[in-house]
């Protein structure tokens, strides 16, 4: 059997475990019922004094004193390092704590908080000192001028002690979170904090699953039966996604606490950020007969694609050198996929022939300005004009056979895609050019 330096927490646990009622008794004059039973010789002595550090806020009425073992040998009661266990609850700094059988007159403990835990031995070394009998005595405590007196009382016995009463334990443990990332508990772990275990005795803390554990450590109680640690894989790389639990286990006690549950999941992957692509001009076709040209069905189609959705899209063309064919200019709005496109001709076919030659294409897309060029090409086959001003074709659908009326118009073939139709004016037709606006619902490419 050992001694029990009891810390704040194990005094408290056994405050209630005392087998004599624990009450305030009135101050009650020296007599056989509250001197101990003892041989002329004997004398009793207090030792051990173990101070805790909490706090109290109770009146001194509510101070309590209990005894640990209720039953003692004399031969423990003998032996400085056993004897019995005498702890004041309730108390409050300052209190002074003395008894009346192993304080000398005037002599004193004072208290530093809410607990104060002192041993009674027989001073004598002779465990025949002290008669088997039942030994009375008062705590005695001062707060402030004021005194309680509190009986108290073990018995010494011919043959084994009573082994001291464990104190009470409620062990639990808690977790700093209830979900990590892998990658989170890879780098902090779990934080376990565990109180209501035996103080000063070792705890194994446990964290796993059905399966198998991932950590197991060992750390030891402090003084008032807490404890405070971190559980790390211990296994290779990260500890994969799922449902865990950790938990910690007294093995001498044999007692353990609930289990507290936490949760891994999976890192986010964020998905690569494509790169935003540039802006894309295509001129279809680059080369076009004039007899295609000045066919409203088909014409030189501007397609951009890659532009901001929303915005305006400005579409420039300008005819190159000398030349009587006005430019054409005509903002368009990209749709929600960046793309934009309009399809330029000729408007007037009774003087196609002014149509040839080469055009520059500007488009403006947010910041960037893309460039490209066309070129209207004589009609092959064409002899001189007509009466009319048009090529040697009165159709000109003879034109599809030359340099490229039929090339495919790559990123301007999808419905709704085409911002409008572009005219090209010849320059001076004031008259035609009005004409034209009065006919028709005008669009801001006509003008």
């Amino acid at each position: 059997m050992k001694k029990l330096a009891l810390a704040p927490a194990v005094a408290i646990a056994i405050t209630g475990l005392a087998a004599s009622p624990v009450i305030a008794a009135p101050e009650a004059p020296a007599s056989a019922d509250t001197q101990p039973a003892k041989s002329a010789s004997a004398e009793f002595a207090k030792a051990s004094v173990a101070k805790g550090t909490g706090v109290a806020q109770g009146a001194l009425e509510d101070v309590k004193a209990s005894v640990s073992p209720q039953k003692v040998s004399q031969e423990d009661l003998a032996n400085r390092e056993k004897g019995v266990q005498v702890t004041v609850t309730g108390l409050e700094a300052g209190d002074k704590v003395s008894d009346n059988i192993s304080y000398k007159e005037g002599q004193s403990d004072t208290a530093e908080g809410d607990t104060l835990t002192y041993t009674i031995y027989n001073t004598t070394g002779d465990p025949s000192a002290i008669d088997p009998d039942e030994v009375n005595f008062t705590v005695i405590v001062e707060r402030d001028g004021e005194k309680q007196e509190i009986p108290a009382s073990f018995t010494v016995t011919e043959g084994d002690s009573d082994e001291p009463e464990a104190p009470e334990t409620d062990p639990k443990v808690s977790l700093n979170a209830d979900k990590f990332t892998e990658s989170e508990f890879a780098e902090n772990g779990v934080k376990v904090t565990g109180e209501g275990f035996a103080p000063d005795t070792a705890i194994n803390v446990v964290g796993g699953n059905a399966q198998s554990p991932f950590a197991t450590k060992e750390v030891t109680t402090d003084g008032e039966g807490k404890f405070s640690t971190t559980l790390k894989f211990e296994g290779d790389g990260n500890l994969p996604a799922g449902d865990y639990s950790v938990w910690a286990f007294d093995p001498e006690a044999e007692t353990r606490s609930p289990a507290q549950d936490f949760t891994i999941t999976e890192d986010e992957t964020e998905e690569p950020t494509a790169p935003a692509e540039e802006a894309k001009l295509t001129v279809s076709p680059e080369s076009i007969t004039l007899a295609d040209f000045v066919k409203k069905e088909k014409g030189v189609t501007l397609a951009v694609e890659n532009c901001e959705p929303g915005e305006d899209v400005r579409f420039l063309v300008n005819p190159k050198g000398e030349s009587s064919v006005t430019a054409f200019d005509k903002p368009v709005q990209a749709d929600d996929e960046g793309k934009a496109s309009v399809n330029v001709f000729g408007e007037d076919a009774s003087q196609a022939s002014a149509y040839i030659g080469d055009y520059d294409v500007t488009v403006t897309c947010g910041d960037e300005e893309l460039t490209g060029d066309f070129s209207v090409e004589k009609d092959a086959n064409a002899g001189g004009e007509d009466d009319d001003g048009n090529g040697g074709n009165d159709d000109g659908d003879n034109g599809d056979a030359g340099n490229g009326g039929d090339l495919p118009r790559t990123g301007t073939e999808l419905t709704g895609l085409v911002g409008g139709a572009g005219l090209l004016l010849i320059g001076g037709v004031a008259v035609a050019l009005t004409m034209r606006r009065k006919k028709t619902a005008q669009d801001p490419a006509e003008i």
